[in-house]
């Protein structure tokens, strides 16, 4: 009988690493507060939950991701989803990627092959917000500040409460449209 110097040596059974599993499971539970954390801050601007779900899944995303991972893993509609990397993609707080093999289209959102990956920069992100949203609302507002006035006016003709309330939205409105270049400049692109 040969002695085989390997007989003696105990070699490790591959078992299923409870620190893996852990890691993996408190990974998960990350990217769903992550989800969570956007979707309630997309709430208060404004924006649909799922806009805020599919920023918040990429952000905690070690890997780009396509459509098809937003749909499945965020169980939101095609149509949510299409509507949602959309808007994130004109206020730049998402970008395409190529994945080495298959390159992403840039005319085609909501294509399977497409893969996005998070803007991080927070100055780009408030100034896409800014460009994005706020500031074609302030440009465009004033239909609703006439309609506003006139309403109050007609409708509120003893106490004046009605009329007091859209002299304040229009003082808010003055003074946001003067803090908004400033906003602008803060957040704005960085000159070069």
């Amino acid at each position: 009988m040969t002695h085989c110097p390997l007989a003696n040596t105990i070699m490790p059974v591959e078992m299923p690493s409870t620190a893996h599993a852990a890691a993996t499971r408190e990974h998960k539970t990350f990217q769903s507060e992550c989800v969570e954390l956007f979707a309630d801050l997309a709430h208060v601007l404004g924006l649909p939950r799922s806009v805020g779900q599919i920023y918040g899944l990429l952000f905690a995303s070690s890997e780009p991701l396509s459509f098809s991972d937003f749909v499945e893993r965020l169980e939101i509609s095609k149509g949510s989803a299409s509507q949602g990397l959309q808007l994130l993609r004109n206020i730049g707080a998402i970008r395409p990627v190529s994945t080495g093999s298959d390159r992403s289209d840039e005319h085609s959102v909501g294509k399977s092959r497409d893969y996005y990956e998070p803007e991080l920069s927070l100055r780009k992100l408030v100034s896409g917000v800014l460009q994005g949203r706020i500031v074609p609302m302030t440009m465009t507002g004033s239909d609703h500040f006439t309609r506003l006035r006139l309403l109050a006016e007609k409708a509120d003709k003893q106490n004046g409460f009605l009329v007091e309330r859209v002299e304040q939205l229009e003082t808010w409105r003055k003074r946001f449209r003067r803090v908004l270049p400033i906003l602008s400049t803060l957040f704005g692109p960085k000159k070069q």
